[in-house]
């Protein structure tokens, strides 16, 4: 991982790390489960499929285990986890049980939304 500085008059400095694609393995072919964070819609997919379903997802739209929008094609990133911390300066405390769950699963990425077995899918 690189490391690089994020600057903006309205934030304090501050170093973050950022992925390599080099270091990600290929995910091409692997199935995730995608989960809306704002209408709890599910869809197993391939990462170039919700792609072109307007997912916003990693590997494509983001990183794994980076806090992001987690949506689907058919809602907006408002009042998201990321919306909520970047925009309204909301704390870990403030964000609601499912919120934190999410960020559980996200830190957990691609292991807890890889699925191997469809019809033994762990919704948790």
């Amino acid at each position: 991982m690189k490391k690089i500085k994020i600057r903006n008059p309205n934030f304090i400095e501050t170093d973050v790390l950022q992925g390599r694609k080099q270091d990600i393995k290929d995910y091409s072919n692997s199935k995730f489960l995608h989960i809306c964070e704002k209408c709890g819609r599910q869809d197993i997919l391939t990462p170039q499929k919700g792609f072109e379903l307007g997912w916003d997802y990693p590997p494509k739209m983001s990183d794994f285990k980076m806090v992001s929008p987690r949506t689907c094609g058919d809602c907006g990133i408002e009042h998201t986890i990321w919306w909520d911390i970047c925009l309204e300066h909301k704390n870990f405390e403030e964000l609601t049980e499912a919120q934190h769950k999410t960020i559980a699963r996200i830190l957990q990425e691609p292991d807890s939304i890889i699925v191997k077995d469809e019809e033994n899918i762990d919704n948790g």
